[in-house]
């Protein structure tokens, strides 16, 4: 996707020095830009699969086939609006196996006419983009900063966050937050974190709580997940604040005659479904038309440079990119991209790059440079990690 070329380059800075720069840009250049993690849109987690048939093995090929249908479908919707879901593709089960670039099984149960197991599956992003290119269809596949979960539990007049028991919490934490549109994670519930927030406090936080623990656990936005036992289901509500405080609570009703581990497992998949949702609303529209962005881009040492192409790398709108001025304290680069200003804005943001238009040139900068940034001390994962 990067396009590492360098014609008429220009250096900054005079004799050595600017020779010594050019020397590093050009060896930065050269060298491959480290592995971009692999997209979360094109991942699909935790499909359950259940079949039953003559035998163990056709138990198991029958569930697999289940599974990668759902899923693919789920990737499709995920990425899709709603609106065109009726004109999605629906290619045979060998495109779909060979969209698909590896897989994960767990919790495999099986009896000699049986198989149960719960399947994650990693798509091909450029195989499933050719798909749905050739259909015609408008994609979104710019996944949010990961947020940071809360969940809350009411039951009557009782509020449940960090202690137990509470079954909402641990539904969330059986299930896997890196995968969709927005990836998420879960607090550990430790002494630090009761101290940040407590259960009567998380139905209104105040924005120093929430940039608390943001930063503790490396997030973007904290999100509020309330659920609501009741004689009908489960009423939940997820509320993504900003760091302002500010916030879009959206509600969402999951049917079930009984407050199981079943229900709050499907309570977790509606909120991830509403918070998506959400997000495709705010990404959704940047059209597909490339245009051409001049940036210069503020660095204070070579690492700056080397991670703010490393972000770049891992942004899905970004088409190409060239150097034309390597400088001691700015490179000049152009940016091939797709979207409007304000899609590139969000999309830089959720790689802690700061976007500013401008004419002739925008500005591109790192939120924290490399060399201000403080040793990062490992954050507690939790299970659902």
């Amino acid at each position: 996707m990067i396009e590492r070329r360098f014609p008429g380059l220009r250096m900054a800075g005079p004799g050595p020095f600017g020779a010594a720069v050019l020397a590093l840009a050009l060896l930065l250049w050269a060298r491959p830009a480290a592995a971009a993690g692999f997209p979360s849109a094109y991942v699909v987690a935790d499909v359950p699969v259940d079949a039953t048939a003559q035998s163990a093995v056709q138990a198991r090929e029958a569930a697999r086939l289940d599974g990668e249908r759902r899923a693919f479908r789920q990737l499709l919707e995920r990425l899709t609006q709603k609106g065109d879901w009726q004109r999605l593709p629906q290619p045979s089960d060998d495109t779909i196996v060979n969209l698909i670039q590896d897989f994960e099984v767990k919790d495999e149960h099986s009896s000699s006419v049986r198989y149960l197991a719960s399947y994650t599956y990693r798509f091909s992003p450029n195989g499933v983009r050719k798909l749905l290119h050739e259909a015609h269809l408008t994609v979104t596949e710019l996944a949010s900063k990961p947020v940071v979960i809360v969940p809350l539990l009411r039951t009557g007049d009782t509020a449940r966050l960090w202690d137990d028991p509470n079954p909402w919490r641990a539904a969330w934490g059986a299930a896997n937050g890196r995968s969709g549109l927005v990836p998420w994670v879960l607090p550990t519930g430790d002494l630090a974190d009761m101290s940040v927030l407590d259960a009567p406090a998380a139905g209104k936080p105040a924005p120093e709580q929430l940039q608390a623990l943001a930063q503790h656990y490396g997030g973007g936005d904290v999100v509020v997940a309330t659920a609501a036992p009741g004689g009908d289901g489960l009423e939940v509500t997820v509320a993504r604040y900003s760091p302002d405080g500010s916030a879009d609570p959206v509600t969402v009703q999951v049917p079930g005659a009984k407050a199981d581990t079943a229900l709050y497992a499907a309570g977790v998949v509606a909120a991830e479904k509403a918070l998506e949702d959400k997000w495709k609303q705010l990404t959704f529209g940047g059209g597909e038309q490339e245009s051409i962005l001049s940036v210069t881009v503020p660095i204070t040492s070579a690492a700056d440079w080397g991670a703010v192409r490393e972000r770049l790398s891992k942004i899905p709108f970004v088409r190409g990119e060239q150097v034309d001025l390597f400088g001691h304290s700015e490179v000049h680069i152009r940016l091939r991209v797709r979207g409007s200003a304000d899609l590139l804005k969000i999309g830089f943001a959720q790689q802690d790059l700061v976007f500013t238009p401008g004419q002739p040139t925008a500005t591109l900068a790192l939120k924290t440079p490399v060399s201000a940034a403080q040793p990062a001390s490992a954050a507690p994962v939790s299970a659902g990690q």
